[in-house]
């Protein structure tokens, strides 16, 4: 009996070890993974977000040299010089036509300059949209690494539980096999007593034995 009890208390504790090592295991490559997905994401993000500050920044500052451009055009000397020349003489002369045709030619280059402009900042709206998104999924990572810490505590605790649980359960079983063996030598000793008549000769006892019960 006492080699079937200490059989199933060696099989408790390599149960036991065992969950510990998987549990370790498992977290320890759970939380790899998720400090690694993190990391990229959060990288990721502040790239992309540098790239898109540095490019509004760009398209800012050409947005408003064209518009300082167009404002000193409509402020030039040429464009006084032909109000000017309306009011004096009714219509262009074709020198002023040549000049005017010029001044519409670099106003639709500067149109199409504008479009173009438009479609890059539809662009960085989706970017900005992305990097939003990348928000969130960091946000989302970072509960769920809190989530993943609290899980951890409680599988600490719960592998402190176990562990205790194992220590009185060898414990128990160290009383039990003490009792047995009490009761197996006070039995001896009783029937030793027995066979050899109650002549008071002292039970023997084997070399540093001590009795677990003085008789």
């Amino acid at each position: 009996a006492s080699q079937v009890e200490k059989a199933k208390e060696l099989e408790l504790k390599e149960q036991f070890d065992a969950l510990r090592r998987e549990h370790t295991e498992t977290l320890q490559e759970l939380q790899r993974a998720h400090e690694k997905e993190k990391l990229l994401l959060t990288e990721s993000h502040h790239r992309s977000q540098a790239a898109l500050q540095e490019t509004i920044q760009a398209l800012n500052s050409q947005l408003k040299s064209f518009q300082e451009k167009m404002k000193r055009v409509e402020e030039s000397l040429l464009s006084t010089d032909y109000k000017k020349h309306i009011q004096e003489h009714g219509s262009p002369s074709p020198f002023w036509e040549q000049e005017l045709e010029s001044l519409h030619f670099v106003i639709e280059m500067k149109n199409e300059h504008i479009h173009g402009l438009d479609k890059k900042l539809l662009h960085l709206e989706n970017v900005e949209e992305k990097n939003l998104l990348l928000e969130e999924k960091v946000k989302t990572l970072q509960q769920e690494n809190e989530d993943l810490q609290v899980r951890t505590q409680n599988h600490l605790v719960m592998a402190r539980q176990l562990s205790e649980e194992l220590q009185a359960a060898r414990e128990a079983l160290e009383k039990e096999a003490q009792l047995r063996d009490q009761a197996h030598r006070e039995k001896e000793e009783l029937l030793y007593r027995v066979l050899n008549g109650g002549d008071g000769t002292p039970f023997p006892l084997a070399a540093g034995e001590v009795p677990l019960i003085a008789t």
